[in-house]
């Protein structure tokens, strides 16, 4: 099984988006209207969480002196389906309440 990671980051130093709820932001990517028909993604709700499987190809690696380091990957092809949604401990342990 793949290892899966929040990319979560903090906004630190920088100030808060107007509107934001949280001081997290994470890493987008933007697909235009003929990759999201590709895809067959329709019209997804904001903020509507999917799962998405995808092979990638390094294409740049980067690192500085003082030790940080990046990373650029192009996607060479994906897929998308609804995020799993798994039921809690408690309601598997006590089905009726």
């Amino acid at each position: 099984m793949t290892k899966m990671a929040s990319l979560a980051q903090k906004y630190g130093d920088f100030d808060k988006p107007y509107g934001s709820n949280t001081d997290e932001y994470f890493p987008s990517l933007c697909l235009d209207e003929k990759q999201m028909d590709g895809l067959d993604l329709g019209k997804p709700d904001i903020g509507t969480e999917m799962t998405m499987t995808a092979t990638v190809r390094v294409s740049n690696l980067s690192a500085s002196k003082n030790g940080s380091r990046s990373m650029s990957f192009e996607i060479i092809e994906a897929g998308f389906e609804p995020k799993e949604k798994k039921p809690d401990a408690a309601s598997v342990l006590f089905p009726n309440g």
